[in-house]
């Protein structure tokens, strides 16, 4: 059976857009592992994966997308984006991401790694402290 990567990523980033931890973790498998390569440990599950999302927009509660590119296989993408959040005092800071998201037969989200630019995201920090 064919499935449309294209379609589930439409589905996943309009659940991401709308920070809704729950449409998110829906779509992921029950056994899906999720992991943001910055040291974090790896989430699995879907109802930790829930709780692990609803903690991220309480953290972040403003950031948005920057989209750059996708690249569809028959189970997986591939998206390149940015991380963009606006500065309390005013202006944004980004960090470029990658996430790699491998898709089981049933159509599910099975895993999901997120690569981040480590020196933006010390920077991001460093500026969202600061102001």
């Amino acid at each position: 059976m064919a499935i449309d990567t294209q379609a589930l990523f439409a589905r996943y980033h309009a659940a991401w857009e709308a920070k809704d931890a729950a449409r998110i973790a829906a779509l992921h498998s029950e056994d899906s592992s999720f992991i943001l390569h910055d040291g974090s440990a790896r989430v699995h599950g879907r109802a930790a994966l829930e709780a692990d999302f609803a903690e991220l927009f309480r953290k972040l509660p403003g950031f948005g997308f920057e989209m750059r590119r996708t690249i569809f296989g028959e189970r997986h993408w591939v998206f390149e984006w940015a991380l963009v959040m606006p500065l309390p005092g005013g202006g944004t800071a980004s960090v470029d991401m990658l996430d790699v998201v491998d898709v089981n037969d049933a159509g599910e989200v099975l895993r999901k790694d997120v690569y981040i630019n480590g020196a933006q995201q010390a920077d991001f920090y460093a500026r969202m402290q600061a102001a």
